[in-house]
């Protein structure tokens, strides 16, 4: 086998949990490309949420964002694929979280949205601190979200009686999907988008068989792409059921379980 991409996923993954990058990745991650591998990010996040991290290891030749909902070349700005919710299911889940009283943002292409009580104390989200401190003020208010080019929602919910009303609700929206990015952090997404789908997308874009992937992650929204990649690697972090799906376990994103992927794990088939 010989490896010509490695994917990984940010929050959990790369990123640790106070939302940084390691120099041990960075480093990691450029000595990789000198070997000719190309190294492409795959995350629930948008691309102006991500770009600090997709510049920070070079990979800046692809980008898979929003769980599928957006493949980027990032040399020529083409959009390789996209896809928004319809405007009837849209409406139905701010109608569902607005009713449960969830903090969550509405994804465009280009924007991040919620409603205004949130963005008067963004603090009360549950969302990282360093999130705050970087985004916060990008995200925009909206009232109608008709006018929004929905992608996605991402909710936050610690609370488990509502975790379990939202799932219920949702589970009757046929258009729809859940998943579960990080704890308490979930993604709701249109049925048949995932970042395995995006994978797909991007090898046939490429000309890269799938078994010449290597893929990173640790929380539901990766188990697709794990399923789909010739090298599977789940962060110690990981929820059991990634790690089942695995070939390999790294350390944590805490110890910088990436790192060690990239000069332990990877170079045992290039």
């Amino acid at each position: 086998m010989s490896l010509k991409m490695v994917v990984t996923d940010l929050d959990g993954t790369l990123l640790t949990s106070t939302d940084r990058l390691t120099q041990a990745s960075v480093n990691a991650f450029v000595s990789l490309k000198q070997q000719g591998i190309l190294p492409v990010v795959a995350t629930g996040r948008m691309l102006s949420e991500a770009q600090f991290a997709v510049e920070g290891i070079g990979a800046t030749n692809y980008f898979m964002g929003m769980n599928g909902a957006q493949t980027v070349n990032l040399q020529t700005q083409e959009t390789i694929y996209q896809k928004t919710l319809d405007l009837t299911t849209a409406q139905a889940l701010t109608d569902i979280l607005d009713e449960l009283g969830v903090f969550y943002q509405i994804y465009s292409h280009t924007s991040v949205y919620t409603r205004q009580h949130w963005l008067s104390d963004m603090s009360a989200s549950g969302m990282k601190a360093e999130y705050i401190r970087r985004f916060a003020s990008s995200i925009l208010p909206f009232s109608q979200v008709d006018q929004l080019g929905a992608v996605k929602m991402f909710v936050i919910c610690k609370d488990a009686d509502k975790q379990q009303v939202m799932r219920e609700r949702l589970a009757a929206l046929e258009s729809v999907i859940l998943v579960s990015s990080y704890p308490n952090y979930f993604e709701i997404l249109p049925k048949g988008l995932n970042k395995g789908d995006a994978l797909l997308r991007l090898c046939s874009h490429l000309g890269i068989a799938l078994h010449e992937v290597a893929a990173i992650g640790d929380s539901d929204n990766d188990i697709e792409i794990l399923s789909q990649a010739g090298v599977t690697i789940a962060m110690g972090n990981a929820y059991q059921r990634i790690k089942e799906v695995a070939d390999h376990i790294a350390p944590s994103n805490d110890d910088d379980g990436v790192a060690y992927a990239l000069t332990h794990i990877i170079p045992q088939y290039l």
